[in-house]
C-alpha cells in the first residue's frame, strides 16, 4: 500500500498538476496583441474580456482570454482607459488620463522578460 501512496504521490508531482510552466505561459502570452480604448469589460477569475475601440484604427475590438496573469492588474481596468499589450513583449499598459501603470509578466515570483 505503501508503494502504491509513493508512485500516485511521484506521478502527481511529477506531471505539472496544479503546477505552472513559466516558459510555455511566456510564450503563449508574448504573441497577443491589442490596443483597445475600453467601453465594456467583464473579469471573472482568471475570465478576461475588454471591448472598445482599438486605438490604431477606430474599429471595434474585442480582446477575450483565459489566464493566470490577467488577475493582477483587471481591478485598475477601468472604461475610458486605453490597454496596450504589444505583439512579442510580455507587459500589459493600462493608460489612464494623467499616468500610465505596466504590469510585466510574473511567474513564480519572478519577472519573465
Amino acid at each position: 500500500m505503501k508503494q502504491i501512496i509513493t508512485t500516485f504521490t511521484l506521478i502527481g508531482l511529477n506531471s505539472g498538476c496544479g503546477g505552472s510552466n513559466c516558459d510555455l505561459d511566456a510564450e503563449s502570452y508574448r504573441s497577443r496583441e491589442c490596443a483597445i480604448k475600453v467601453e465594456a469589460r467583464e473579469f471573472n477569475g482568471r475570465w478576461f474580456s475588454i471591448e472598445g475601440i482599438n486605438a490604431h484604427d477606430g474599429s471595434r475590438n474585442r480582446y477575450s482570454d483565459l489566464g493566470s496573469w490577467y488577475p493582477f492588474f483587471t481591478k485598475y481596468i477601468a472604461i475610458g482607459d486605453t490597454v496596450v499589450k504589444r505583439k512579442n513583449e510580455l507587459v500589459f499598459y493600462i493608460h489612464k488620463k494623467d499616468t500610465v501603470l505596466s504590469f510585466p509578466f510574473e511567474c513564480e515570483g519572478k519577472i519573465v522578460k
